[in-house]
């Protein structure tokens, strides 16, 4: 990799212009190179079900149930001891994480390891909201950054697996996810970045010149230091980790671009980045959209290479756009974003259903625009697109193989069509594994490392982790959480996050009814399993907790 970009030449990327090349596809050279290589918290699972096949060291983003609790219940599942930290080390809804004990802990830990998958977000700035809000000195970061890369050095040296993201540039957001000047400035801020991103890749008209320079006028200078000078030292922070991809210190780096759009500030960087990411190997390398489902996919190609495995993936798309599709909050079609989560888990691209292990079949919308789940267009009758595409799922099935469905037509929550018509043909839980939450690359990513590891499931265990996503990302995200907010939360004045003990109380009783409400009609009384709890005091994300056999 050539010298990293610092100093003068980092400053104008963020605030005046690059050239910065975006990431090439994926040459036959590089699949070459990769075929070369060799491959304690409550669960919802039952005991059974774990039969170890080694321990993995594993640090998460944060303890939220998709990056933390339902990752590790998928891993153990499959049969392998997953060793976490306290959570009291690890960012949550009531405090910060913390790097330096964290590190302390990795590297006491890492010795009992065959391999380790860390989130360098939480091992140098304490977490993936922590690193979009701190005011940590680089010489700190760089000093952590550093440690990681030695890890191998000391003692024993498991495979090293890291994940890292690119700060997102939302177009609303507010405290305490985003810098306290956010709920103010971010419109703003996300339009100077949409106008300088396209000003450097097609220019820009008289009025968008205008506007543009008036944005850099009517912005407050200490915001635009804040904000840019967090993201000149998080890029800078970035490349320092990629050296330990140049000098062994990881057998595996993830660069993810954390909520982007095609024109953004978060784009501006990502073809930064992706001109340095390009100089290394694709075989040690990968950088695509998501930030939640990362630490899943890596867990899944260490274990991979661990027992020297390189499934086939074949990926079918629904009818219409499919795969050219570039989902809200994502920068790459859906097709390159597939592909490259394939990679990324240990596994290669099969070019024909035939010859692979595992289908990948991805729900896209038919005109290519991606509507959020909570749309009135979600509305749960079947159309004859969704009808071709189970069509389809169900083909695969009866030929015996391993299908994988990745619901992304609608974003933050599941398609009611798809979901609905999946149990009324009883396939619901036939498949592999089944994912419809947020982002697209998030569902691709968690659905993708589940089903990989479907075939090393004991007992109940494949249809309880199946459960788990309907009730969440169908259930509760695509109609739930729209009808609490509806009928509890704006009448009754209360916040969509920050909720008082009180008002968690009361959100969380009618999470519970609207989900029996929504889900048992459908799936039966298997919804009175469970309990919902709103691990971070917010309506963004719901945990499910299995009930006590005596309740």
């Amino acid at each position: 990799m050539k010298k990293a970009v610092t100093g003068f030449l980092l400053g104008s990327l963020l605030l005046a212009g690059s050239t910065a090349l975006a990431a090439e596809p994926e040459s036959a050279a590089g699949a070459t190179e990769i075929a070369k290589e060799p491959a304690a918290e409550a669960s919802l699972l039952s005991p059974s079900a774990v039969k170890s096949k080694g321990t993995i060291v594993f640090v998460p983003l944060d303890t939220r149930p998709v990056c933390k609790g339902y990752t590790v219940d998928t891993m153990r599942a499959a049969g392998w001891d997953i060793l976490v930290p306290p959570d009291e080390m690890l960012s949550s809804a009531a405090h910060s994480g913390e790097p330096d004990r964290l590190l302390e802990w990795l590297e006491e830990n890492s010795e009992k390891a065959v391999a380790v998958v860390a989130s360098a977000d939480a091992l140098v700035y304490g977490g993936l909201v922590d690193s979009r809000t701190h005011h940590i000195d680089r010489t700190v970061l760089q000093s952590r950054v550093e440690r990681l890369v030695s890890l191998k050095k000391k003692g024993h040296a498991p495979d090293i697996y890291m994940f890292v993201t690119i700060m997102r540039s939302p177009k609303a957001s507010a405290a305490p996810v985003e810098p306290v000047y956010y709920e103010e400035w971010g419109p703003k801020l996300f339009r100077q970045g949409v106008l300088m991103d396209k000003e450097e890749l097609s220019g820009l008209s008289r009025k968008e010149s205008k506007e543009l320079q008036e944005l850099k006028k009517t912005i407050p200078r200490n915001v635009i230091a804040d904000f840019y000078g967090r993201r000149k030292i998080n890029i800078q922070t970035t490349e320092l980790l990629l050296h330990g991809i140049e000098s062994g210190g990881f057998n595996y780096l993830l660069v993810g671009r954390d909520d982007t759009s095609p024109l953004s500030q978060a784009h501006r960087e990502a073809r930064f980045m992706g001109s340095l990411v390009n100089e290394l190997p694709k075989s040690k390398i990968r950088f695509f959209s998501g930030a939640d489902q990362l630490g899943l996919v890596l867990l899944t190609q260490a274990v991979n290479r661990l027992t020297f495995t390189s499934p086939m993936v074949y990926t079918e798309f629904a009818p219409g756009k499919g795969g050219d599709t570039i989902p809200t909050y994502e920068d790459d079609p859906v097709a390159v974003s597939a592909r490259e989560h394939i990679y990324a888990a240990g596994a290669f691209p099969a070019r024909k259903a035939k010859n692979a292990d595992f289908v990948l079949t991805v729900n896209t919308p038919f005109n290519g625009k991606t509507l959020d789940a909570s749309d009135a267009k979600n509305t749960g009758a079947p159309d004859i697109y969704t009808k071709a595409f189970l069509d389809k799922v169900q083909s695969y099935l009866d030929a015996g193989k391993k299908v994988i469905v990745a619901d992304t037509k609608f974003g933050n929550g599941a398609d009611n069509a798809l979901v609905k018509e999946m149990f009324r043909r009883g396939i619901a839980y036939n498949v592999a594994a089944y994912g419809g939450w947020n982002t697209s690359g998030n569902t691709l990513g968690f659905a993708l490392a589940q089903g990989m590891e479907s075939p090393y499931y004991e007992g109940n265990t494949a249809q309880d982790l199946l459960q788990v996503r309907y009730l969440d990302d169908w259930a509760y995200q695509a109609n739930a959480r729209m009808d609490v907010y509806k009928n509890v939360i704006w009448p009754n004045h209360m916040p969509n996050s920050g909720l008082n003990p009180r008002q968690q109380k009361i959100a969380e009783a009618a999470i519970t009814d609207s989900i029996v409400k929504t889900a048992e009609p459908v799936m039966g009384n298997v919804v009175k399993k469970y309990e919902f709890k709103l691990p971070w005091s917010r309506m963004f994300e719901v945990q499910l907790v299995k009930k006590s056999v005596d309740k």
